[in-house]
């Protein structure tokens, strides 16, 4: 892996504040919960986190704070070393999360407060030179400036046939803003909240929508679609419309279901990018690094299934 160039993960970084309770608060009482700790949090983040863990070289691209309560987070993606030398600063106060999670049902409740906070634009990622990176991957979210950034790299592809930069998408939030995105894309990974958003209840139907969708608004062939189910697995479809299912893997006990869908991208991401495995074998991979992430709290256990 050492021969291979880092992945750059675009997105953000936050202070995830986390409770650990028995069972979910009940509204407007007072209880003490079993544990609580804070975590460096972010889809982006966590990625990096996990495909660091797994042993690639990483490198975190996103707006970073010279704020005292960013310094936490700065202290841990060095603690990581997670390249971070690209990355803009403001002297904003960070954004931050308040995370439930409730031990009886396994569940976990995230409350966002972003603050306000900047985001990267397409005038910072200009100042990056493209070929030190074989694969890029981002956050669905700020569409006009992260589309920006996609063309550029389907430019640099165009320009650079035998050194081409692999494009993969995290889609969870904002589903007509950040539908355009897709079409720049070699892999999507789409949320089963976001389909149940749109009234889509299940994966095939999940992936129909969206190949119906993708060809009236861009009229091009559409990417692997990636749609991670809970716990009933996930499934994926190939540019062909090869449609697989991948069963999951279960755990007797779950203990931190917090980033385990950033731990199946990071999972997709290593399996496809290191492994070179076809798009079933990788999903089942990225399963198997969800399932095992959400037996303890963390991340560190996931380097485990690497270890041999």
């Amino acid at each position: 892996m050492s021969d291979l160039k880092p992945v750059l993960c675009v997105g953000c970084t936050v202070i995830d504040f986390v409770t650990i309770n028995s069972s979910f608060p009940i509204e407007d009482t007072d209880r003490r919960c079993n544990d609580g700790f804070w975590r460096r949090g972010g889809n982006a983040s966590n990625v990096s986190t996990v495909l660091q863990v797994l042993g690639l070289n990483v490198e975190f691209f996103g707006m970073l704070s010279n704020s005292d309560g960013f310094r936490v987070l700065l202290d841990d993606l060095d603690r990581r070393q997670i390249d971070t030398r690209h990355c803009p600063r403001t002297e904003q106060d960070p954004p931050f999360s308040s995370v439930i999670l409730a031990q009886d049902s396994g569940t976990r409740t995230i409350v966002h407060c972003n603050k306000n906070f900047p985001q990267i634009t397409y005038e910072d990622f200009q100042k990056i030179d493209l070929t030190q990176y074989s694969w890029i991957h981002f956050e669905a979210r700020n569409p006009t400036e992260t589309m920006r950034m996609m063309q550029a790299i389907v430019e640099h592809n165009n320009r650079n046939q035998n050194e081409r930069i692999v494009i993969s998408l995290d889609f969870e939030i904002r589903y007509e803003e950040n539908l355009q995105l897709c079409q720049y894309c070699d892999y999507v990974v789409f949320s089963k909240e976001l389909a149940s958003q749109q009234n889509w209840r299940t994966p095939r139907q999940t992936c129909d929508e969206l190949n119906r969708t993708l060809a009236v608004l861009t009229g091009k062939t559409i990417p692997n679609l990636i749609i991670p189910w809970s716990s009933a697995g996930a499934v994926c479809q190939d540019a062909d419309r090869n449609y697989n299912e991948l069963k999951p893997y279960k755990q007797a006990k779950v203990v931190d279901t917090l980033g385990a869908g950033d731990s199946f991208m990071a999972g997709f991401i290593y399996a496809t990018y290191v492994n070179g495995l076809s798009l079933p074998q990788a999903v089942d991979f990225a399963n198997r690094v969800a399932s095992h992430k959400i037996a303890k709290f963390g991340y560190d256990h996931v380097a485990e299934l690497t270890a041999n």
